[in-house]
C-alpha cells in the first residue's frame, strides 16, 4: 500500500507546480510600445573623438548614386553612394533619420579630419553602401543632404 502513495504523492506535487506556472504575473501587465524601425550599423556612423576633428562636405554624385531594395519581407532597404571626399585623410560619416511623418528618410552625408595633420591635396572617390532598414506598404522618398536621391513604392 506504502507503494501506491508514493506515486499518487509525486503526482500531486507535479500537477500543484504547473498549476502555479499558469497563474498570470503579479503586478501590472507590459504594455506595448509602438515598433520603431530600427536602423542598422554601417560602419560610416559618427564616431567617438569626432568632436575634435573638422566637417567637412562630401562630393556627392547623386546620379551615380542609387536606392537599392532587396527582395524580402518586409522589404530591406539600401542606399549606394558614390563620390569624393576633399583629401584622403578624411573619413566618411553617415547619419540616418528614420522615416518621418511624410514617409521621408534623410541622410546627412559629411566627412571629417584632422586639420592639425598635413594631407596631400587631391580627391578620394568612395563608394558606401548604407542600409536603411526594413520597410513595408508605403511610398517613400530618400534625401541625402537635402537632395531627392529616390522613391519607393513598397
Amino acid at each position: 500500500m506504502r507503494e501506491a502513495i508514493l506515486p499518487i504523492t509525486i503526482s500531486l506535487l507535479i500537477i500543484s507546480l504547473t498549476g502555479c506556472s499558469l497563474l498570470p504575473p503579479s503586478g501590472p501587465l507590459p504594455t506595448s510600445t509602438p515598433a520603431t524601425p530600427s536602423i542598422p550599423t554601417s560602419g560610416y556612423e559618427p564616431q567617438p573623438g569626432d568632436d575634435k576633428l573638422k566637417r567637412d562636405q562630401v562630393f556627392l554624385e547623386i546620379e551615380n548614386s542609387s536606392v537599392v531594395t532587396m527582395e524580402s519581407y518586409p522589404v530591406q532597404v539600401s542606399v549606394v553612394l558614390n563620390g569624393n571626399l576633399s583629401d584622403p585623410c578624411h573619413q566618411l560619416r553617415v547619419v540616418v533619420t528614420p522615416a518621418n511623418a511624410q514617409n521621408e528618410i534623410n541622410l546627412d552625408v559629411y566627412s571629417v579630419g584632422d586639420p592639425s595633420v598635413a594631407c596631400i591635396t587631391v580627391l578620394k572617390p568612395f563608394s558606401a553602401t548604407i542600409p536603411l532598414g526594413n520597410y513595408a506598404g508605403r511610398h517613400y522618398t530618400v534625401y541625402v543632404n537635402g537632395q531627392l536621391l529616390g522613391e519607393l513604392d513598397l
